[in-house]
C-alpha cells in the first residue's frame, strides 16, 4: 500500500500509523417506494415547444412525470417536468420510466464529429483543460512521491507540457519563476541534442545558460515519443522543475542553498 501510494519505500524506517478510520456501507434490500402500474396507453403530450440543440431549433414534446407510467418510453428530444425538477432528453436518447417511477435515460450513439484543424471554441476549451489536467497530475504525483521537504511540504516545484518545438502548451498554476524560464530550458536541450535524443532518455538540467533560474532548481525533462510506421517522433516534452538543497545532494561543505563552497554542479544534460 505504501509503495503504491508514494512510489518508494525506506526499509530502514518503520511506518507509523497515525490514524485509522473504518467506513462501512450496507443495504437492507428493501425498497420503500411504491410500484406504479402500467398505463396501457401512449404517453400524453402536455405541450410542444422549441428547444435549441446542436442541430438547431427542434420541436420538443413536453411531458408531466406524474402522467407517465412504467411502460412508457420517451424518445428525444423531449422535456419531462416534475414538481421539483426538469429533465431534458436530448436527441438520439430515450427515456424509460421504471416500475418505481425513476427515469432511466439511454444515450444514443449520435453523430460522430470529426476533429480537424479548424478552430472550434468548445474543442479548444476541452483540450485546454485536458492538457492543464496533465500538468496538474504531474505535480500531484511529484509531491506524493517526493522525499524532499521542499517538494512535499513547501511545494517548491512546477510542471508543464511542451510541444515538439519546445513551445508551451499548458502549465499547472505552480511557481511563476519556474514556468517563465522552463521553455528556454526545453528549447535549449532540443537544439543541443537534436537527433541524439532517444526513446527512454530523461534530461536533467540546471545550467544558467540553458534556461536555469538558479542552481538549486533542477529541471527533469521527459520526452514522450509516438511510434509511427517506419519512424518514431517526439510529440510532447514533460518537464518538472523543483528546488533541492543542492549542497547536501550534489556536494558541498555546508548545508545551504546559496553556499559559495559548492564543489559540484549538474551538467547541462545527463542520460
Amino acid at each position: 500500500r505504501y509503495m503504491k501510494e508514494f512510489g518508494f519505500t525506506i526499509p530502514s524506517r518503520n511506518i507509523v500509523v497515525d490514524d485509522l478510520r473504518v467506513r462501512g456501507t450496507g443495504s437492507t434490500g428493501i425498497r420503500f417506494e411504491a410500484c406504479i402500474r402500467p398505463g396501457g396507453r401512449p404517453a400524453r403530450v402536455e405541450t410542444v415547444t422549441k428547444c435549441y440543440f446542436e442541430e438547431g431549433f427542434m420541436d420538443t414534446n413536453v411531458y408531466l412525470l406524474g402522467d407517465l407510467s412504467c411502460d412508457h418510453s420517451i424518445n428525444g428530444p423531449a422535456i419531462i417536468i416534475d414538481k421539483n425538477s426538469t429533465v431534458l432528453v436530448e436527441p438520439d436518447c430515450t427515456a424509460s420510466i421504471t416500475e418505481y417511477g425513476d427515469i432511466q435515460i439511454s444515450v444514443g450513439s449520435g453523430k460522430q464529429k470529426s476533429i480537424g484543424p479548424e478552430l472550434d471554441t468548445i474543442q479548444l476549451s476541452i483540450f485546454s483543460h485536458r492538457f492543464m489536467s496533465i500538468a496538474e497530475q504531474m505535480g500531484r504525483i511529484l509531491q506524493r512521491t517526493a522525499i524532499s521537504t521542499n517538494i512535499k511540504e513547501r511545494l517548491d516545484f512546477s510542471c508543464a507540457l511542451f510541444g515538439p518545438d519546445g513551445g508551451l502548451v499548458s502549465n499547472a498554476p505552480h511557481i511563476p519563476v519556474h514556468l517563465g524560464a522552463m521553455q528556454e530550458t526545453v528549447q535549449f536541450q532540443i537544439k543541443n541534442l537534436q537527433d541524439d535524443l532517444k526513446e527512454g532518455d530523461v534530461i536533467l538540467s540546471n545550467h544558467p545558460s540553458a534556461g536555469g533560474s538558479h542552481l538549486p532548481d533542477l529541471t527533469v525533462i521527459t520526452p514522450v515519443h509516438l511510434h509511427i510506421i517506419y519512424s518514431i517522433c517526439v510529440i510532447w516534452y514533460c518537464p518538472c522543475r523543483a528546488s533541492r538543497r543542492i549542497d547536501d545532494v550534489l556536494g558541498g561543505k555546508t548545508v545551504c542553498r546559496y553556499s559559495s563552497h559548492r564543489t559540484a554542479a549538474v551538467r547541462k544534460y545527463m542520460k
